[in-house]
């Protein structure tokens, strides 16, 4: 249209334009191809989430490149016509539209020009521009999916090989003692001689399913991952000490049930 604007006709503008665009339209299709093709041969459980995506996006880059090279000219020859002399409402539309999309091109080109011959002042803007970017790349979640509080969490005991059911026992007696402290928790179980990480039964191994109170019951302060990371210093301080064990009554696998009052 651009061209047809400047007084070539519509074949014309349409060969030229075509000149001008076959190259870079080839090149990105090559280029996108290149980056997701290679994605569907990834091993794993991420190469088949990510096979039919990739693939889907390889095939269609490469339709829509062989579109924009076939069916979008010729389309262009038969529909793009000179503008005429009558100017209706969507004449005045458009002529606005191009009034104001001119004036911001050449604001930009202007600025993008300024930017090239003062060295100085770009580099002083790209540097403010990465410190912005790092203020908020540290407030953002990281993770893809940020964590929620579920209403509940898991505590692992593992103690050295050797040790006895009823070491790991007094163990998991002293960590039900810490839970019972805490206001936000409402009910655990505690099974010794079993840890679910391993999903094996060993006397060293125990494990607690933690339900926290609902979360209208709780304070701001009193989330999740809050009460996990104030349960961890205490849990640790009771075990820092060689502590001697006395004999206790036989404990066999099994689970002990709380439920506060």
């Amino acid at each position: 249209m651009h061209h047809i604007e400047h007084g070539l006709s519509p074949k014309e503008a349409t060969i030229k334009a075509m000149e001008e665009v076959s190259s870079p339209v080839i090149a990105i299709a090559l280029i996108l191809a290149a980056v997701f093709i290679p994605v569907a041969f990834t091993p794993g459980i991420t190469g088949r989430l990510y096979q039919q995506f990739a693939i889907t996006i390889a095939i269609s880059v490469l339709f829509s490149a062989f579109n924009a090279l076939t069916l979008s000219p010729a389309l262009s020859v038969l529909l793009l016509k000179p503008a005429g002399a009558k100017k209706g409402l969507l004449d005045k539309f458009f002529t606005l539209f191009n009034r104001v999309f001119n004036s911001i091109t050449n604001g930009y080109v202007g600025v993008a020009s300024m930017l090239a011959r003062k060295l100085i002042r770009s580099l002083i803007l790209i540097g403010i521009i990465v410190g912005v970017i790092m203020m908020l790349g540290r407030r953002i979640p990281g993770g893809f999916v940020p964590d929620e509080d579920q209403g509940y969490f898991m505590v692992n005991v593992q103690l050295p090989d050797a040790a006895s059911l009823e070491r790991t026992d007094q163990i998991c007696k002293k960590v039900e003692s810490i839970l019972a402290e805490e206001k936000a928790i409402e009910s655990y179980n505690t099974i010794t001689g079993f840890s679910l990480l391993t999903q094996s039964y060993a006397s060293n191994t125990g494990f607690f399913f933690i339900s926290l109170k609902p979360w209208e019951e709780r304070k701001k302060s009193e989330v999740s991952f809050e009460v996990m990371r104030s349960l961890k210093p205490e849990i640790r301080k009771s075990n820092s000490r060689r502590e001697r064990f006395l004999p206790s009554p036989s404990v066999h696998p099994g689970t002990r049930n709380f439920r506060r009052i």
